[in-house]
């Protein structure tokens, strides 16, 4: 009888090490994105106006309208752009970093943080499945993009935060 209160404290580590953090840092994943460059920070405040058309290209909420993005110059001319969004997947943060090239399309997702249930974390190789995809209808679950038994929450989550990057990176785009 005496093990059965050694045994709660055990179970609820053992639980607080499967539900731990997942990902990597912000500058393993710039160094990832832009290999040789340095990016620069840029927090952008939108404007109630394109708060509502980016959540309308995306078809998801913003979760503020203050978005942090990095930019690769050269010569004063944005060579690359990476958007960090963060978001809740069930209860548990996410943070994704969504790479996009220079014609719009996905160069690239990193994931930096995602502190649910390791079973459910987007794996790499389905990562990959989105690199090169425009915002368009296809961007979907199920379309373009395959779905994940058991993830379903997950996928969700992280191809709306990719939406959210491909329809802010052209709406930057056009304000120039």
């Amino acid at each position: 009888m005496r093990r059965a209160p050694l045994l709660l404290p055990a179970l609820l580590v053992a639980r607080g090490l499967l539900a731990g953090s997942i990902g990597m840092t912000e500058e393993a994943a710039l160094a990832r994105a832009f290999p040789g460059q340095t990016p620069q920070r840029r927090v952008v405040e939108l404007n109630p106006e394109e708060v509502t058309l980016l959540e309308k290209a995306s078809r998801s909420k913003l979760p503020s309208p203050k978005v942090t993005l990095f930019e690769v110059l050269n010569g004063g001319e944005v060579q690359g752009r990476a958007y960090l969004d963060q978001h809740v997947v069930r209860t548990m943060p996410e943070t994704l970093l969504t790479v996009v090239d220079a014609d719009g399309k996905v160069r690239m997702v990193l994931l930096l943080q995602f502190q649910d249930h390791p079973d459910y974390v987007p794996r790499d190789r389905w990562l990959k499945t989105i690199e090169g995809k425009p915002l368009d209808d296809q961007l979907a679950a199920g379309r373009a993009v395959p779905r994940v038994t058991g993830s379903t929450m997950t996928v969700d989550a992280a191809l709306a935060a990719v939406r959210r990057a491909l329809a802010l990176d052209a709406l930057l785009r056009s304000r120039k």
